[in-house]
């Protein structure tokens, strides 16, 4: 995806409707185990202020509301917000507010020193030096979960190429850590493989591939696309399958004293 403001309020905009539930059952499960593989790594959320960047439709952040003293979920994308509310409304939840902001806009003053936890999960809001700055400002101890160079999916990467476009992993561990580095931090990382299965109608799966050309600066052949699309589908449903290898980082920035400016 082509990184401009506009691209990712779309992309973001139109996968939520689709996009997964916080107490799936598939989905639960995944956010179950990667909890347990963060509580080894010395993560302990109960009783925690949490921070959760880019929370989209609060696969993280509503769960762990029932441990954590307090959660706030940051995002850009109202749509993904107004899953959330949904949600959190459906289960009762009174302690994860939900702010509609861009990670990189959000004023340092409105977070700084705020929280326990700093947790960003298969986001782009953190991106940049001043963006994990604020994570360190925002709390004593960071999170960050990222694509670690693998993403494959047969429909995809037929769609892709057939457009002239390369289907890949976006930009995540290595940008991340490439940044960690400059910082002076030695964050802990660990590498976990992961799968999904994804179903929809063929009309969704035009509409989302229709999106996904967009951003990436191609206009979908949807001629084209109904003929790749012909041997997934099964009684009228699409059916993509995605592996994937993610990165999760854990650090604690440098004790700073007060007056004292980051590095």
């Amino acid at each position: 995806m082509k990184g401009t403001r506009a691209n990712e309020k779309l992309y973001w905009d139109s996968r939520a409707a689709n996009y997964p539930r916080p107490f799936g059952r598939s989905n639960a499960g995944k956010t179950r185990r990667m909890l347990r593989l963060l509580a080894g790594l010395g993560v302990d959320f109960a009783g925690r202020r949490l921070l959760d960047i880019g929370c989209g439709t609060g696969v993280y952040a509503l769960p762990l509301a029932k441990t954590a003293a307090s959660v706030l979920g940051v995002d850009s994308s109202a749509a993904m917000l107004a899953v959330y509310r949904t949600e959190r409304r459906a289960r009762g939840i009174k302690n994860a507010p939900c702010l509609r902001a861009e990670w990189a806009g959000l004023p340092a003053a409105r977070v700084k020193g705020r929280f326990d936890i700093a947790f960003a999960s298969m986001t782009a809001a953190v991106k940049t030096r001043a963006d994990i700055l604020k994570m360190e400002a925002a709390a004593p101890l960071c999170v960050y979960i990222g694509w670690a160079g693998l993403r494959r999916n047969a429909l995809l990467e037929k769609v892709y190429a057939a457009h002239g476009l390369e289907y890949r992993a976006p930009e995540g561990e290595e940008r991340t850590l490439r940044l960690l580095k400059a910082l002076g931090r030695r964050p802990r990382v660990v590498r976990v493989r992961d799968n999904w299965t994804k179903t929809a109608s063929v009309g969704d799966t035009l509409r989302e591939l229709a999106v996904s050309m967009a951003v990436n600066g191609a206009r979908l052949d949807e001629g084209l696309a109904r003929r790749l699309i012909r041997p997934f589908t099964h009684g009228g449903r699409v059916r993509q399958r995605t592996l994937a290898r993610k990165a999760v980082l854990v650090w604690r920035p440098p004790f700073r004293r007060a007056g004292r400016q980051a590095p």
